[in-house]
């Protein structure tokens, strides 16, 4: 018998299409997910449902990303949801914001897959989805930006030239840009203005300072400058962000 045969015997036996989803449950570090075609959650492991402040797998069970997170950041869900279920490819290593169950903001590595039925029809979309900051040294190719990531960590609060960065790769300017919008589809100007935000996101919520004291202490210039922002990437001002959340 081809091996192909012995996969596809097993799989047959199988309760359920998604029963290896279980082994999700021993990942921590790994948040598990799948949807139906109208994006409604139909499975998610204990991570995930931690991440949501969930406590159990009901409460997630025929609810969509609009229960949970923010407008700005359900549009570029939605959109990678369509696209791999219209194309029936594979998602890999999409470099994204994603909402904490405190209200905070914090960059992720997530994947999705098409989920096809016996009928040959797409039924849904699962996907995984890890803390970038976690992701170590295993991330390929995201690895090679793991010092830049560091340096930007360390120093996001001052200003950092685009010629700091591409220094740490020994890469001239325009090579850099390139090889960092490849990996993480927008230049290294605008990730910096969203790790910037993002880290602003989380003092929004849990201190009491001004908006211009967290814009001064995330290295934006001025008041303004930081409302001009925070309003393209989360779609709202950090005064309604603070009231929303």
């Amino acid at each position: 018998m081809r091996p192909l045969d012995f996969k596809a015997r097993l799989l047959q036996r199988l309760r359920s299409g998604l029963e290896f989803a279980r082994l999700f449950d021993a990942l921590p570090e790994a948040c598990f997910f799948a949807k139906d075609r109208k994006g409604r959650f139909i499975m998610g492991n204990r991570a995930f449902l931690d991440k949501l402040g969930l406590d159990r797998e009901e409460d997630l069970i025929g609810k969509d990303d609009y229960e949970f997170f923010p407008q700005r950041l359900i549009e570029l869900f939605l959109r990678d949801d369509q696209w791999v279920m219209a194309t029936r490819n594979v998602l890999t290593d999409r470099v994204e914001l994603v909402s904490n169950n405190d209200g905070s903001i914090d960059w992720h590595i997530t994947s999705k897959v098409p989920l096809i039925s016996h009928s040959d029809h797409v039924i849904g979309i699962a996907g995984i989805t890890r803390y970038f900051r976690k992701s170590g040294e295993s991330w390929y190719p995201h690895q090679q930006f793991a010092e830049v990531i560091r340096y930007i960590n360390r120093n996001y609060s001052s200003p950092i030239m685009v010629e700091e960065l591409a220094s740490l790769m020994c890469l001239s300017v325009n090579q850099f840009e390139r090889k960092f919008k490849q990996v993480f589809q927008i230049s290294p100007a605008k990730f910096l203005v969203r790790y910037r935000i993002h880290r602003a996101c989380y003092d929004l919520l849990h201190t009491d300072q001004t908006i211009t004291q967290i814009a001064q202490q995330h290295g934006f210039y001025d008041h303004s400058h930081f409302i001009r922002h925070f309003r393209t990437t989360m779609g709202m001002t950090p005064n309604q962000y603070r009231l929303y959340r």
